[in-house]
């Protein structure tokens, strides 16, 4: 696949480092406390790249990470795709990147990801902003065409019509309101970074990879709840990619110190950057100006 420009300007702003033994792709920009940002599918950092200069400019370090098997990052073939597996790319990046206590920003797929992570290393975290994601993973029915990614042999017809047209008006109905977010110019940077390199393969192992059980969604919520960290809520208001019902029960059974409802649907990093990026760095400012306190890993 010929590699697009905006691809080509994204991966000269960023470096790879060996993680595990494989290239993974970081963005960062800034120096001060850092605010990691964690993506979803089908993106990856590049989700992030208009939020990163903001967020610096406040004060911050800003950070994202192609997963493995996404983007930028090695998609090797023997390789855990799952969500657990995930979560631990999370803990290996920030060991490797040697990051102090992190404000943990996470979207789509990425919530149950990183909330892992955050259960299991809370001394390293520092407070949690939850962006149209899923936490009631038990009642997660994921709309088309995300469901068809799951289903044996569909899925794989599915993946390989997806070309920047069909992509483009997908995205202009369901990711973003304003359709003129998103041009043809980034939407075939998304297929590019999902489908380049064997990405065909990892991509379809991490959809394979969801744990929808009541008992991982009661593990999080009891979990995320022990840890007592200071969480935040920035959700895209028209959202149609996520159900209501996943704001509905985050809402509810969170104790968020924040909620801010931003004009956009699922891709708000897409539509506003800017409001999103602020709402981050205020939430962390106010979080920076608290003394630190350890937190223990429920056993």
């Amino acid at each position: 696949m010929r590699k697009p420009r905006l691809v080509e300007e994204h991966e000269a702003a960023g470096r790879r480092i060996v993680v595990d033994g494989h290239q993974i792709f970081v963005r960062e920009e800034g120096q001060g406390e850092p605010v990691l940002l964690l993506h979803g599918v089908p993106s990856s950092s590049f989700l992030f790249r208009k939020m990163l200069k903001p967020i610096a400019e406040a004060g911050f370090r800003a950070i994202s990470f192609d997963f493995p098997g996404v983007g930028l990052s090695d998609k090797p073939k023997n390789l855990a795709y799952d969500w657990h597996a995930l979560a631990k790319w999370v803990g290996q990046v920030v060991d490797t990147l040697e990051l102090p206590p992190v404000h943990l920003v996470v979207h789509d797929v990425a919530g149950p990801i990183g909330v892992e992570w955050a259960i299991h290393n809370p001394v390293k975290v520092r407070s949690i902003t939850i962006t149209n994601t899923l936490l009631d993973v038990a009642h997660f029915s994921p709309h088309f065409p995300i469901w068809t990614f799951r289903v044996p042999v569909m899925r794989h017809v599915v993946f390989a019509t997806m070309n920047t047209p069909v992509m483009l008006q997908l995205f202009r109905q369901a990711g973003v309101k304003n359709p003129e977010a998103v041009d043809e110019d980034v939407i075939a940077s998304y297929i590019y970074l999902l489908k380049s390199n064997g990405g065909h393969r990892s991509f379809l192992e991490i959809m394979a990879g969801f744990d929808l059980t009541e008992q991982h969604r009661d593990w999080l919520r009891d979990n995320l709840l022990a840890i007592d960290k200071p969480m935040q809520l920035i959700w895209g208001e028209q959202e149609i990619a996520i159900p209501k019902a996943q704001l509905d029960y985050i809402c509810q059974a969170f104790p968020l110190r924040a909620e801010h409802m931003v004009e956009a649907r699922h891709f708000l990093q897409e539509e506003q950057p800017e409001v999103v990026a602020a709402h981050i760095t205020s939430f962390a400012k106010g979080i920076a100006d608290q003394p630190k306190r350890a937190t223990n890993a429920p056993s």
